[in-house]
C-alpha cells in the first residue's frame, strides 16, 4: 500500500461499498464460488460505433484479480487521477475486457477473438478499453491492442477522466460489480503517474538526472518522464527524489539523490496537497499552467487545485 494514497471521493467510495455487496469484492460473503460470470455483449442494442461493448466471459477469482492489476497499473500510468476516475477507469476495463490486451469483439458476430490477426468483417472493438475501429477509426490496431497506448486513447475519450458515458457497461452500471477490486488493486499500487488538480497535467521530470527540474506534462501519454514511484514517503524515480532546491517560499522543486532526509519527504495534507516535510509547504504548479515544460515549486499549503496532486 502506498505511504500516502490520496483519499478517493466519497462518490467512489459509496460505489465500491455497492459492489462489495454485489460481490464480497469478487467472493460474496459466506460463500466460494470459483467463478463470476463477466457481463454479457449486448447482442440486441444499437450502440452507436465507438461505444465499446463488454467481454462475454466468465472471470474466476484469480482472474479478477489479475484483469484489475492489469487495468489500474496501465489506468495510472496514463494519467486518470486517483481521485475516483483512476478506480471507475479500472472497474470499466476490466467489465469490458477481462485485461485483455489482445481480446476483441466483432459486431457482426457477437464473437470475441484474439488479435493478431482480426477475423471480422465490420466493425470490432479493441484491446483492454475496447477501443471501437469506427469510432476511434484514427486508433490503429496497432495501437489499440497496445496495452499503454490503449489505456491514453481512452483517457482522451473518457475527457481526461470525467466522462465515462461513451462505454457501454459504465452506462448499464455493469462495470460497479468490479469496484471493489479495481480499488483494492489501486490502493496496491506503488506506482504510476502523479495527477495535479488541474485537469489533465501530471508531474514529469525534464530528465533523469540530478538538478534535473521537476516539471508538468500533459497527462494520457504514459511517458516514462511522468511515472513515479512512492516508497517511504518519497516521490522517486529510481534513486532520484523530487526536493525542493531551498527552503524559501516559491522555491523550485529538482531531483536529488535520495539520501533518506527530511527535504525529501512529502506527505498528504488533510486538505489533499503533499506537504514537504522539510519546509512545510506543499508541491505547486504555478498559476496553474496546462504548458507543458512549466516548473513546478513549493508554495504555502491552500485548498486550490493548483496545490492538489493525486497519487497513482
Amino acid at each position: 500500500m502506498l505511504a500516502f494514497i490520496i483519499r478517493v471521493k466519497t462518490r467512489a467510495l459509496l460505489l465500491a461499498a455497492v459492489a462489495v455487496l454485489l460481490t464480497g469484492g469478487a467472493v460474496a460473503a459466506g460463500t466460494t464460488p470459483s467463478a463470476i460470470p463477466g457481463p454479457a455483449h449486448s447482442s440486441g442494442a444499437q450502440q452507436a460505433p465507438g461505444r465499446p461493448h463488454s467481454l462475454r466471459r466468465v472471470l474466476n477469482v484469480a482472474q479478477v484479480a489479475a484483469a484489475a492489476q492489469t487495468c489500474s497499473s496501465y489506468a495510472a500510468a496514463a494519467g486518470w487521477a486517483n481521485n475516483g476516475s483512476l478506480v471507475t477507469a479500472s472497474a470499466v476495463c476490466m467489465a469490458e475486457s477481462g485485461g485483455q490486451a489482445s481480446v476483441y469483439y466483432c459486431e457482426p458476430t457477437g464473437r470475441d477473438g484474439a488479435y493478431p490477426p482480426v477475423a471480422c468483417a465490420g466493425h470490432y472493438d479493441r484491446g483492454l478499453w475496447q477501443l471501437n475501429s469506427a469510432g476511434h477509426s484514427g486508433t490503429t490496431d496497432a495501437c489499440a491492442f497496445t496495452a499503454q497506448c490503449n489505456a491514453n486513447v481512452a483517457y482522451a475519450v473518457s475527457g481526461r477522466g470525467t466522462n465515462f458515458a461513451a462505454w457501454s457497461v459504465y452506462a448499464s452500471g455493469g462495470y460497479a460489480r468490479y469496484v471493489g477490486d479495481a480499488q483494492k488493486a489501486v490502493t496496491a499500487l506503488a506506482s504510476g503517474a502523479v495527477a495535479s488538480g488541474v485537469l489533465g497535467v501530471c508531474l514529469a521530470r525534464r530528465q533523469f538526472a540530478g538538478n534535473a527540474p521537476v516539471v508538468t506534462a500533459s497527462c494520457g501519454t504514459g511517458a516514462r518522464q511522468q511515472q513515479w514511484s512512492i516508497l517511504g514517503g518519497t516521490i522517486r524515480r529510481g534513486q532520484l527524489c523530487a526536493a525542493p532546491a531551498s527552503t524559501a517560499v516559491s522555491a523550485i522543486v529538482w531531483l536529488r539523490w535520495c539520501n533518506g532526509l527530511t527535504w525529501q519527504q512529502w506527505t498528504q495534507s488533510p486538505a489533499g496537497q503533499l506537504r514537504n516535510t522539510l519546509t512545510g509547504e506543499c508541491l505547486s504548479d504555478p498559476g496553474g499552467s496546462r504548458v507543458p515544460g512549466t516548473q513546478v515549486t513549493i508554495a504555502p499549503c491552500a485548498a486550490d487545485p493548483t496545490l492538489t496532486w493525486w497519487l497513482s
